[in-house]
């Protein structure tokens, strides 16, 4: 499990962190903006914010399990190898944890991409049925089940971390009962 998401959330920061992808889309996201008196910014912003808080988490996560690990990579791109090298003898929870972080981070990174049918992929934690959708709106994955209701009666949302802690439970389950 923690290669192949491992590959995907590198993949996926790699394709982020492109220069391409910095400029300002016309219809982009709007964390910060400038105020109408002054021109706008040149740059996309909110992407730039959003790299900033991968990479510190990933640093965060890689110093907390394994305090001897190198200097960080230069390049974002490699945050994610150094990552995983450095906590590769880590016990199995840390591990656990860590495959849980770039998992949700990878999805973090396709829902910044618009590739909102990654969030499809998985199966509604309450129900367990696979009628996920993504609400751009609320910033949540929310299950289209009729039956699936929080208690006051709406309709059951998800965070991408809880996704990625259900993915990685459903794996190590997964991995106990194949052996």
């Amino acid at each position: 499990m923690g290669r192949d998401t491992a590959v995907d959330a590198s993949r996926a920061l790699r394709l982020l962190a492109h220069p391409d992808l910095r400029h300002h889309p016309v219809n982009g996201p709007t964390e910060r903006r400038s105020p109408s008196t002054t021109p706008s910014t040149p740059l996309n912003v909110g992407l730039v914010d959003h790299l900033a808080r991968t990479a510190d988490e990933l640093v965060k996560l890689t110093r907390e399990i394994a305090p001897d690990a190198g200097p960080r990579p230069a390049r974002i791109e490699g945050l994610v190898d150094w990552c995983v090298e450095s906590t590769g003898s880590a016990d199995a929870d840390q591990q656990a944890y860590r495959d849980q972080v770039l998992e949700k981070q990878r999805l973090q990174h396709a829902v910044r991409l618009g590739e909102y049918d990654e969030v499809c992929k998985h199966p509604c934690p309450g129900c367990g049925c696979w009628g996920l959708m993504w609400d751009q709106g609320g910033n949540r994955a929310r299950c289209t089940n009729r039956r699936c209701r929080t208690p006051e009666g709406l309709t059951s949302t998800w965070t991408l971390a809880r996704l990625a802690a259900q993915k990685i439970q459903r794996t190590e389950i997964w991995r106990r009962n194949a052996t």
